[in-house]
């Protein structure tokens, strides 16, 4: 019985590893390599990046990752307060997670408020179930316990709203750091929502306060770079200089600035004298916001560097595995990985883990280059090669100069054609196109149209060969560079019947058709081939009746990405988050939001599949996360089939689902004895069961035979499924 168990786990875990992601599941790839705040529980160390939160163990040196993958209800993290096992997470838009022993429960008083004012909470103050919150608008109180708001006080002049930055108290009284001044009101008052009950104290200089502190029973003030003490019912000033004060926190043995000024960062320890007993500088620190001292040792969250950890002369940087940060570039799924650019740097992510690569400046589109490099474009300093962890930079020799902008070498989009020359879209040049042949050689193309701005973007190649090329505000051109033929598409009848002159993404499906996204919905060119003979080929606009979308299809939506899945499916990114529709666009599948899904927000910068696998990568403007999807991009045969999960395990509720198909394969399950007991067709390349029989019920345990053909039956095979039942 033992080797029958053995040999389930082994080849459950093998299953698993060709399908690491389960149908219908959501991953997160968001960036951990920036922290905002960080503290301490005690035992181990919280830090929040914008996006998300992660706890690390010093003493085990393993990450625990949170998110709204596993319980958090938003990403936008303005602010985080640890106390204990509790870590209070307050996000932009107003709304709180108390997040406790791996379990949240979820404040959103103030997001769902009609406060007409600034909800975001600046800071907090807790006092055993009770915090004070540092908001927009004032202070708002907050009941752990009951995890509810159950006051508002209005504490400026006249009870109006006004903005709070910090909250302190001793004793005796509150402290409130305002954007008129420092507030106090006695503990022992009646009525803290009454603006009455606080007095703007005097002693300092008129203005906004931006933190008030007690650290060894004695009152700090800080007001820009300058830090104030209390003494003898004045205030004094102990500290200043001329850098930016990015925050201001107490360890036991001082007070801890966090400091940037002209590129240099550095964190300062002083004493209650404003005498500097530390100076922690060091090439890790260049954004400083937090800094706490746990187990001897000083630990900086940095939004450039994530959270580093400073041990004498021993600097190290710690997060979890994560890509440079969120996507402003192009992003690539294929036979080398996942690719994404963040700004300067290259995020690659194969075999399970995200590796940060080259830096090149102002990363825009990315192509594969089908034999195990990367194309790198830059929207300022000319065309990467990525290959074997080595860039080489190509800027005058191959691309013209920027008309805007000289001395300037912009790459807007990237395409392989079928005898794999690299076509360029060489944005703001004045010969707009060019291709590079594989020899290195190069010919440019002058677009022999006004298009005033110079811009080219995404390009897209044809089954015929023919360029197709945004340019967004203008429109679209198509060349046919064997007869130097040039179309120039754009909005209205006549002119290429685009629903828009701002033409924002392209794709090509398996019809042959290309997909236009602009600023105000779809169109599709079915007649490529007419382009330029006859009366051409115009775009046409799809008519789709649906509750969503009355009319044109996306009509009014900003289409920012579109990719086309193995089952010729088309995923649409626009601002308003995801859909995924049928192969003519005639019927919504799935719509994706942050209020039904995982996703950290509705903006969609790019989305790319995974052919082998169906992962769909959607990346959104505060992070990457990936869907795992039904359909796969179909084989030529059926030789490398796989299945999932296989053997089926008591209790499985998913999704089995067998890969590696021809496209559109019919496939046949049946008992040993031939009784059909399910059949269809597979999504591209991958086949989806239920696990269900004709008559909708569960299937018993046993072997099932899997029967797989193509239409002409010339491509057949056969594999099995086992289902082991309680």
């Amino acid at each position: 019985m033992r080797s029958r168990c053995l040999v389930f786990v082994l080849i459950f875990l093998l299953s698993t590893a060709c399908f690491a992601q389960p149908i219908g599941t959501w991953q997160e790839h968001l960036s951990y390599q920036s922290a905002i705040a960080t503290g301490t529980d005690g035992s181990q160390l919280v830090a929040a990046s914008p996006w998300a939160v992660f706890q690390y163990d010093p003493q085990a040196a393993t990450f625990t990752r949170f998110s709204k993958i596993n319980g958090l209800s938003e990403s936008g993290i303005k602010t985080i307060y640890i106390d204990g096992p509790l870590t209070i997470i307050a996000y932009t838009s107003g709304q709180i997670d108390l997040l406790e022993d791996g379990k949240t429960r979820s404040v959103n008083t103030l997001r769902l408020s009609n406060i007409p004012a600034d909800k975001k909470v600046n800071a907090i103050w807790k006092e055993n179930e009770r915090c004070l919150l540092a908001t927009g608008f004032g202070i708002a109180v907050l009941n752990i316990e009951k995890a509810e708001i159950g006051d508002v006080y209005l504490i400026a002049n006249g009870g109006v709203y006004s903005k709070i930055n910090s909250i302190a108290a001793d004793a005796d009284y509150y402290y409130a750091a305002g954007e008129a001044g420092l507030y106090r009101a006695s503990r022992s008052a009646s009525n803290l929502a009454d603006f009455r009950s606080w007095t703007l104290m005097s002693g300092l200089p008129a203005g906004a306060v931006h933190k008030v502190f007690i650290w060894q029973n004695e009152l700090y003030v800080q007001i820009g770079n300058q830090l104030f003490k209390e003494e003898a019912g004045g205030f004094i000033s102990i500290y200043e200089d001329n850098w930016q004060w990015q925050g201001v926190d107490t360890s036991s043995s001082g007070i801890l600035l966090a400091q940037r000024t002209n590129g240099a960062a550095r964190v300062l320890l002083i004493n209650n004298a404003g005498e500097v007993q530390t100076s922690l500088v060091h090439p890790l620190i260049q954004w400083p916001h937090q800094t706490v001292y746990f187990q001897e040792q000083y630990w900086v969250a940095d939004s450039l560097n994530g959270l580093i950890n400073i041990d004498g002369n021993f600097v190290e940087r710690l997060a979890p595995n994560s890509p440079a940060g969120i996507g402003t570039g192009g992003l690539v799924a294929g036979a080398t990985g996942w690719w994404m650019a963040n700004g300067n740097r290259l995020s690659r992510f194969q075999d399970g883990n995200w590796q940060l690569s080259t830096t090149f400046d102002a990363i825009g589109p990315l192509l594969e280059t089908g034999d195990g490099g990367l194309w790198v474009g830059s929207m300022n300093s000319g065309l990467g090669l990525f290959r074997d962890g080595n860039l080489q930079v190509f800027r005058e020799e191959l691309l013209d100069e920027s008309v805007q902008e000289p001395g300037m070498y912009k790459v807007g989009g990237l395409a392989l054609d079928a005898g794999g020359q690299l076509w360029i879209s060489n944005d703001e040049a004045a010969r707009g196109v060019l291709v590079r042949r594989p020899d290195g050689t190069r010919q440019s193309f002058e677009i022999p149209f006004f298009y005033p701005s110079l811009r080219v973007r995404e390009i897209v190649i044809d089954e015929l060969d023919q360029k197709w090329i945004a340019s967004p505000g203008n429109g679209l051109f198509c060349l046919n560079g064997t007869n130097d033929q040039w179309r120039f598409y754009q909005a209205g009848a006549g002119n290429g019947n685009l629903p828009s002159n701002e033409v924002l993404s392209l794709a090509r499906d398996q019809f042959g058709f290309i997909w236009i996204g602009t600023a105000d919905g779809i169109g599709i060119i079915q007649c490529a081939s007419q382009v330029f003979s006859g009366d051409g080929c115009d775009a046409i606009l799809p008519v789709v009746q649906s509750d969503n979308f009355a009319g044109f299809l996306f009509k009014g939506e900003a289409v920012q990405t579109i990719a086309v899945d193995g089952a010729n499916r088309k995923w649409i990114g626009t601002k308003n988050g995801v859909w995924l529709i049928s192969a003519g666009g005639e019927q919504t599948l799935l719509r994706f939001t942050t209020a039904n899904s995982p996703l950290p927000d509705n903006d969609i910068r790019k989305i790319a599949i995974d052919p082998k696998t169906g992962t769909v990568l959607i990346s959104t403007a505060k992070g990457l996360m990936s869907y795992q999807s039904t359909a796969t991009e179909g084989s030529r045969t059926n030789t490398n089939v796989l299945v999932y999960p296989n053997p089926v395990p008591p209790g499985y509720t998913g999704t089995i689902a067998i890969r590696g198909l021809v496209s559109n394969a019919v496939v046949k399950i049946t008992e040993l004895n031939g009784r059909l007991i399910y059949q269809g067709r597979a999504l591209g390349g991958q086949f989806i069961w239920n696990g269900l029989d004709l008559n909708g019920k569960k299937v018993a345990t046993g072997v099932y035979p899997v029967w797989i053909s193509n239409d002409g039956r010339t491509e057949q095979a056969v594999t099995k499924i086992v289902f082991i039942q309680q």
